[in-house]
């Protein structure tokens, strides 16, 4: 029967309590206290205080743990915090402690340090061997994510043999219930759950019970695209074979949910012109960094609306009451078109908006856009009326509003299929690039129609 933690303010409340408490025993060097603090604690609490500490106070607790406590703190951190938890670590130790962790864990570590540590760390461990290859894999695929840990088991062998093989090699928790069978040359051939194994006659051969219609991956299969797999089939781990057929590693439910949960993370990071690596606890110069650039940027485009804004500045001179409705305009366009890319980011993320459904997509959202396009449109110029007391005012508004808006709907679809395309990060289209591009455009409608209709009624 599951349970249900959550943290009340009263845990909170101690987490804070333990924090200050572990900061004043730490100035003091009351080592044997600090220990016993740390004892107290869940490791996945423990890690969490140390992870808030300041880097040489971390160091020093640090001279006070055993390899073995320091793997199980690595072990429960998130990777960004367990890098940097890592690179506190002089080479000697941290290998050490590397070596009480799996191999892919220890690959997974050392691509977020310092490529002089990694070279530094390397030699020492004990399974390089096995831990160098796996650095070779790119980022974002599935050889980055993959667990070479996994039962295989040979098709001839009876089922009985298959569990005392599984005695025998004595899998991790989270590998034991998928298990791969394998022909004499190692390739992959079926898989079978634990649950059919036991379950089935003692003597039966297992290519006779395994399951032959099987999903694979090669290691240089994205990883959005193995976590689409496994949602769309439903499926707790995927093979990981390379060309000839022959099994390299699994990728497994936990681990495809800590890359779903970061990809998750950049997209919202992207979307607003962040870094995925940004965090509340960065270094101030280290922020600063990363933000400054993109601020930058969005000033420029923030003066190219500007200019088109200049550009008509005799027909806002002429009917000053237009400057009251550019806020709305541009709110109304950007606000609409984010609604379009975030749901056309999400749908190229999870794989939803396949290439054989974008043109029914795209003409479903600009239908939409039409829609909405008239409804607004016309309560906007109901309003314009109202408050301005001006039938010339309110026709360019609801007309500008309605062309803003049945725009916008094609911008927000168009933008991250167009960056898709071009290999880009389809979330960033949703940021400051599709806001200039709805106002620049917005502006353009509501003044370019005030500039014609003034033009036209001779007003000018």
């Amino acid at each position: 029967m599951g349970s249900t933690q959550q943290m009340t303010g009263t845990d909170q409340q101690a987490s804070c309590g333990q924090a200050d408490e572990l900061s004043r025993l730490v100035e003091k060097q009351d080592w044997d206290h600090v220990l016993a603090l740390l004892s107290q604690l869940r490791k996945e609490d423990e890690a969490g205080l140390l992870c808030d500490m300041d880097r040489d106070r971390v160091r020093e607790v640090m001279l006070h743990l055993s390899t073995e406590e320091l793997a199980n703190l690595v072990a429960v951190m998130p990777q960004e915090e367990s890098c940097r938890f890592c690179e506190a670590i002089d080479p000697l130790t941290l290998a050490d402690v590397l070596d009480e962790t799996n191999p892919d864990f220890a690959a997974h570590i050392l691509r977020g340090l310092p490529e002089e540590t990694v070279k530094q760390v390397l030699p020492q461990l004990k399974d390089s061997g096995v831990v160098e290859p796996l650095l070779q894999y790119k980022r974002g695929t599935a050889g980055e994510h993959m667990t070479t840990s996994f039962v295989a088991l040979a098709h001839d062998m009876t089922v009985d043999d298959g569990i005392n093989a599984i005695r025998a090699q004595k899998p991790r928790r989270d590998t034991v219930d998928t298990l791969y069978v394998v022909d004499a040359r190692g390739r992959l051939r079926g898989v079978m759950t634990l649950r059919q194994l036991v379950l089935s006659r003692p003597g039966a051969r297992l290519r006779t019970i395994m399951e032959r219609k099987l999903l694979s991956v090669t290691p240089d299969t994205p990883d959005r695209e193995c976590a689409q797999l496994m949602q769309r089939y439903n499926i707790s781990s995927l093979p990981v074979v390379d060309t000839t057929g022959h099994m390299v590693g699994v990728i497994t439910l936990r681990q495809l949910l800590h890359v779903t949960t970061e990809q998750a993370t950049a997209d919202m990071y992207h979307m607003v012109g962040l870094s995925e690596t940004e965090r509340i606890s960065r270094p101030l110069r280290v922020s600063v960094k990363r933000r400054l650039p993109w601020l930058i940027m969005s000033l420029g485009f923030a003066l190219a609306s500007g200019l088109v804004v200049s550009a008509f500045e005799t027909t806002v001179a002429a009917m000053v009451a237009l400057a009251s409705f550019l806020p709305l305009i541009s709110a109304m366009g950007t606000n609409y078109a984010q609604q379009v890319a975030t749901l056309f980011v999400r749908g190229l993320a999870t794989g939803e908006l396949r290439q054989t459904l974008v043109k029914r997509a795209v003409t479903r959202e600009a239908m939409l856009g039409i829609i909405n396009g008239v409804a607004v449109s016309a309560l906007s110029a109901l309003v314009a009326l109202v408050w301005m007391r001006s039938l010339l005012l309110a026709q360019i508004f609801g007309l500008a509003m309605f062309l803003t808006l049945g725009l916008s709907a094609l911008l927000g679809a168009l933008t991250p299929l167009l960056l898709k395309k071009l290999h880009a990060d389809p979330a960033l289209g949703s940021s400051v690039l599709l806001a200039t591009a709805t106002d620049i455009t917005g502006f353009v409608f509501l003044l370019g129609l005030a500039a014609a209709m003034l033009k036209w009624t001779g007003a000018s």
